[in-house]
């Protein structure tokens, strides 16, 4: 490794951590503030460490590779461990960085540049970290730069060596769909542009070996996956739930798209973020149309995944950030084609930029971790003291029912039911898995059972539910806002 080379890592390794220790709230060593979806997925990972089958006994409604990333650090650390998944964290960012830094060095850009617009794009919509939409951008990263490669000078004159490289393509496409499907849709988008372009130029003999690539790639990183859950005979329910459930969910709740997109700051930063794109494409149009039309499908891809759901949470807009920090290349990299002195000035306002936009919402970052970690002591002692109430041999036969999923991880404790958090919010997608909870309440209760206390909490109960509570669970403790509940002896 050259010492240019080994300063360059360095810097990333060093952008890596710092970032990380601010910005993945969730999981710092700094002190995390645990989170909604990381505790859930936290709970996941530790369930599956401990045995639990995917989808059948643990469920949620993402892609099997999200069960994979979740399980593989607590199957390492023992469980229920932040620390573990926020090495986890670590190295994928290390990794995105250093792709971006191949994508600048392709693209004539300064490498720093292309990263910092990075971590300042993924910045104010991390969430607090460890998210589907973090981890797929690696994968995505991989796919922009493999397009890069490939069709920097237009359609490749000759096939030599495409097959390889579409079915890397293909594999990265499959991983991003594994995790989540809609995380998928800008390679997908890009893909299409190019294999309609290739096409229409009756380049039949490249469009062949690009597709055949492609699908072989995304079987062969399909494959493994299908296997495990097969083995675990959930194939049909990771469909139901990594696409069915899904799409069900995204369809509940929410505003109006239009207005979101135009009234909103979600809105904006999703402008923001297709504009560097398309000021990316627009840097290739006339060098090279194929790729900017590639790169302006993928920015509308980009968009159509933070819209496809009515929800709105903040991480949907990192599906934007690859493209978004690789228009930021495509530009300076044009810019420095035509005036070395101008790309100068304009790489350090761009750092400038991105410094103080990372240094300001690292600051608010943290005294938001700080104030979510306010009181997690006193609810972390509470729920140990209850779990504590329910014998070993029964542990088995626990429940919390719409606790919050952080409760899971200040207890350290597993449930007996796969629809194991915020279980009305699922029912609402799906009136199916309510029915489903009722009867397993009616045939095979959980032994042990917490709930909410003297707490309101929407949307409410369900009215079998909230009936079998009243009638066959008896009150055993109360701390803070949960109580514990036994299962009464039948008669």
């Amino acid at each position: 490794m050259t010492k240019k080379r080994a300063v360059s890592l360095g810097v990333s390794a060093a952008l890596s951590v710092l970032f990380a220790l601010v910005f993945y709230a969730f999981t710092t060593p700094l002190g995390p503030s645990i989170g909604s979806d990381n505790a859930i997925y936290m709970t996941m990972g530790t369930a599956l460490k401990n045995g639990y089958a995917p989808y059948t006994e643990i469920f949620d409604h993402k892609g099997p590779m999200l069960f994979i990333l979740q399980a593989i650090p607590q199957i390492l650390s023992g469980g229920y461990s932040t620390l573990a998944i926020f090495v986890q964290q670590v190295l994928f960012l290390l990794a995105c960085l250093r792709v971006l830094a191949a994508i600048a060095g392709q693209l004539g850009a300064p490498a720093i540049a292309a990263q910092l617009a990075y971590l300042a794009l993924i910045g104010p919509n991390i969430g607090g970290g460890n998210l589907t939409e973090e981890y797929t951008n690696l994968f995505t990263l991989i796919g922009l730069l493999l397009i890069l490669r490939t069709f920097s000078a237009g359609l490749p004159k000759t096939a030599k060596g495409i097959f390889a490289r579409a079915a890397l393509l293909g594999a990265m496409c499959m991983l991003c769909f594994l995790t989540r499907a809609n995380n998928a849709l800008v390679l997908c988008a890009m893909t299409l542009v190019l294999a309609a372009w290739m096409l229409v130029s009756r380049r039949m003999d490249l469009l062949g070996r690009c597709v055949g690539g492609f699908v072989v790639g995304m079987a062969l990183c399909a494959l493994p996956v299908v296997i495990w859950l097969a083995a675990h005979g959930a194939l049909a329910e990771s469909v139901y739930g990594s696409i069915v459930h899904n799409m069900m969910y995204a369809e509940t709740g929410g505003s109006s798209r239009i207005d979101k997109l135009l009234r909103s700051d979600y809105g904006h930063k999703a402008i923001m973020m297709a504009l560097l794109s398309l000021a990316g494409a627009a840097a290739w149009l006339k060098k090279n149309p194929v790729l900017a039309l590639s790169m302006a499908a993928g920015a509308a891809a980009a968009g159509l995944a933070a819209f496809i759901s009515h929800k709105f949470y903040q991480h949907y807009l990192l599906l934007g950030a690859p493209l978004a920090a690789t228009g930021v290349c495509c530009v300076l990299g044009f810019v420095s084609g035509r005036s070395a002195r101008m790309a100068r000035r304009l790489t350090a306002l761009a750092l400038a930029v991105c410094a103080v936009a990372i240094g300001v919402e690292a600051v608010q970052t943290n005294a938001w971790r700080l104030s979510e970690r306010e009181g997690m002591d006193e609810f972390t002692r509470q729920a140990e003291e209850l779990y504590a109430l329910v014998p070993e041999e029964d542990r088995d036969a626990f429940m919390a029912y719409r606790a919050e999923p952080k409760w899971y991880v200040a207890a350290k404790a597993l449930p007996c039911m796969r629809f194991y958090f915020l279980q009305e919010i699922l029912a609402d997608a799906d009136p199916a898995v309510m029915d489903e909870i009722v009867h397993t309440f009616e045939t095979d209760p959980p032994k042990w059972l917490v709930i909410y206390y003297n707490r309101e909490f929407g949307p409410p109960y369900d009215e079998r539910v909230a009936q079998i509570f009243e009638t066959r669970y008896e009150f055993v403790d109360a701390r803070g806002t949960y109580q514990l509940k036994r299962l009464k002896e039948a008669p």
